[in-house]
């Protein structure tokens, strides 16, 4: 059964994290209808009319808007916001960091691997609504890889460290250098909005393979998904 998160601050809003018991979200699986429609049996009163958005997530900065349910699905982004009723916004991984992003009106997913956070993919998806005059105040940050199984490149890493502080460098279960992916988010999310509710759930899909698709760790093609959608007043 997916897993349910619910934010006190938007009543309005669902937001759903499948396992991989809910099926397969990758956009070229040929189950993703069936996974689609079922996860939103479990979420929304009318799913019949909600339609989905995802993008293609190729590790950029890309920012789309979803004015109605169902825009740009499949577009290339890796950032989709809409102020929109029914627009199932969902981001898909398979150890990359999915967060939800959450203002007063207008709601984000966001698809953060460590090339997009380097880029500055949370900083662009917060200022997508900074500029719509709604800066987001709740995050909501999903199931991704952990440290324990992200050995990480020297190089990299260094250049991750300068950027976002000493806190991102850890140590994988052996001993190699590692990036704490969970705590490079916490800081690019704070360091733009300073008071902001940081909210995570799941755990690290590398360790969770009951739960959980890895590439890293398992080499999977499957992926699990973060959704979000607003339901109608």
């Amino acid at each position: 059964m997916p897993a349910f998160i619910h934010v006190t601050e938007r009543p309005d809003v669902r937001i759903v994290h499948s396992t991989r018991r809910d099926g397969d979200f990758h956009p070229a699986s040929a189950s993703i209808g069936a996974a689609r429609a079922a996860l939103l049996s479990h979420g929304s009163s009318d799913g019949s009319k909600h339609a989905w958005s995802q993008l293609s997530e190729d590790h950029g900065v890309i920012v789309r808007e979803v004015d109605a349910p169902g825009d740009h699905d499949g577009s290339v982004g890796d950032v989709a916001i809409t102020r929109a009723s029914a627009a199932v916004l969902g981001v898909w991984v398979g150890d990359c960091v999915p967060v939800v992003l959450l203002g007063g009106e207008w709601i984000a997913g966001v698809h953060a691997g460590w090339r997009g956070a380097r880029d500055g993919v949370l900083d662009r998806a917060i200022e997508a609504m900074v500029a719509r005059g709604d800066a987001p105040s709740v995050a909501v940050v999903g199931a991704h890889i952990g440290p324990c199984c992200y050995e990480f490149g020297a190089d990299d890493l260094d250049h991750m460290e300068r950027t976002f502080g000493s806190h991102v460098r850890s140590t994988d279960s052996r001993g190699r250098p590692a990036l704490d992916m969970g705590a490079l988010v916490r800081h690019a999310l704070r360091e733009r909005i300073a008071g902001m509710r940081i909210i995570e759930v799941g755990s690290c899909t590398g360790c969770r393979e009951g739960l959980f698709f890895s590439h890293r760790a398992r080499g999977e093609a499957r992926r699990h998904v973060l959704a979000v959608w607003r339901e109608a007043a």
